[in-house]
């Protein structure tokens, strides 16, 4: 019971704003997608009540059959392009761009329509259950930290209380954005600022999926060379000490800071991650094109073991893309 409570508590302070930046896209979506305003608190609650579903039901399953259904950073990715592409079309639909974008409203199979059209909601329902649904397939840092600990129950029911009890947490910081969203909806000027928010979320997916994939185009790397960021930059070689080359990354809340700028290719690298009172989905380290994956704790330190094999950006991020850092390979 102490850890289902912990996982609410955690849900509802820092685990709402945090995933807000990355779902807060599907949510404007869905109640973008409406089409009897009156109905927009009703898709509202909806869309948490299928959020809540389905975390439950994903917790169920992680407690079943383990690490096997955690995502690999590379497939995150792919998941997060596509929500991107989709919120962009999205946001075309809703300015009137073109008549293509007409396509990209979630619509039931034609024997589930038939049902829903005899309820008193019809099909308006429809896209906030969807997408309430997605947001298992992008879920932030501190979401993925509670899946580990789901993980690490061995029990189908108490890793699916601790989905439900952190995902209820979240809620409010949702209802409330949902809530301001239905107040703007009835002027035509929200359409404007729906489909500029949308765009916005749109464009951190796409940008969390670059940094996961490992890409160097990033809005990040943009900032800091037109920032002059990386004119200052300080090459700094790896130790080598018992075959090892070692190097240290100080993980904060706001992002890395490496203490080596430059590996040897072909040689074991041992990497110690130090973390301080950190929260931020800075916890959750990604070397893509390894395949590494590390939960951190909010105090204290990891070790990850790698040989890095070609020269080249070996890049590093943290589960969402968000915060990302590289490492200088060279023969």
């Amino acid at each position: 019971m102490n850890t289902i409570w912990l996982a609410f508590l955690t849900g509802l302070t820092s685990g709402g704003f945090s995933c807000i930046a990355v779902q807060g896209g599907l949510l404007t979506s869905a109640v973008a997608n409406i089409e009897n305003k009156k109905d927009n608190r009703v898709a509202v609650s909806v869309f948490l009540v299928s959020k809540i579903l389905s975390y439950t039901l994903l917790g169920f399953i992680l407690g079943l059959i383990g690490s096997q259904l955690v995502l690999t950073p590379k497939v995150s990715a792919i998941f997060q392009i596509v929500i991107g592409l989709f919120l962009l079309a999205t946001a075309g639909r809703i300015l009137n761009l073109h008549p293509f974008f007409r396509y990209f409203v979630i619509q039931p199979p034609r024997f589930v329509y038939k049902f829903i059209k005899n309820q008193t909601k019809g099909k308006t329902l429809f896209a906030p259950i969807i997408l309430g649904a997605l947001t298992i397939l992008m879920p932030c840092g501190i979401t993925q930290a509670m899946m580990i600990v789901a993980l690490g129950t061995a029990s189908s029911i108490q890793s699916a209380l601790i989905m439900f009890a952190f995902i209820l947490g979240t809620s409010p910081v949702f209802f409330a954005l949902g809530l301001s969203i239905t107040k703007l909806i009835k002027y035509r000027a929200f359409n404007y600022i729906s489909a500029l928010v949308i765009t916005v979320f749109a464009v951190i997916a796409l940008n969390g999926a670059a940094g996961l994939w490992g890409s160097s185009h990033t809005l990040q790397n943009f900032w800091s060379v037109i920032s002059g960021g990386t004119n200052t930059q300080i090459v700094r070689s790896a130790n080598i000490a018992a075959g090892y080359q070692e190097a240290t990354i100080y993980v904060d809340n706001n992002g890395y800071r490496s203490d080596t700028t430059t590996l040897k290719a072909g040689v074991p690298v041992r990497l110690k991650l130090i973390t301080n009172n950190v929260f931020s989905c800075s916890r959750s380290f990604v070397i893509p094109s390894f395949n590494i994956s590390k939960i951190l704790p909010s105090s204290g330190e990891e070790i990850v073991e790698f040989t890095p094999n070609k020269p080249g950006r070996l890049a590093y991020s943290c589960s969402m893309g968000m915060y990302t850092g590289s490492f200088d390979v060279i023969n």
